[in-house]
């Protein structure tokens, strides 16, 4: 038996199906094929991003995690380019002293 990939946008489809009918689990698992318990991690997964957008609250920390993150890579950037103008311009030296 050949597994199936259901995308985002089918997973989101069959659990808003479960919130908005009155069928039940287990004959919405039969009329799409699947198991209770892959179904039950989806709706599980789709209330838990719900839960974490509206409290504004996300596992990665936030946006504003990934921007100071950001901001040190950018400067330390910048220090390592001057840095290395400064190497070579003492190298460019040497060479005119042979």
């Amino acid at each position: 038996m050949t597994r199936r990939h259901w995308t985002p946008e089918e997973k989101i489809r069959i659990v808003l199906e479960s919130f908005n009918t009155n069928i039940g689990v287990a004959e919405l698992c039969r009329k799409y094929a699947l198991t209770p318990t892959l179904f039950n991690y989806w709706r599980t997964k789709f209330i838990e991003g719900g839960r974490q957008t509206l409290s504004g609250s996300r596992r990665n920390g936030g946006g504003e995690v990934l921007q100071a993150e950001n901001q040190r890579l950018k400067q330390l950037i910048g220090e390592l380019t001057i840095a290395n103008d400064a190497f070579k311009k003492i190298l460019e030296g040497e060479k005119r002293r042979w």
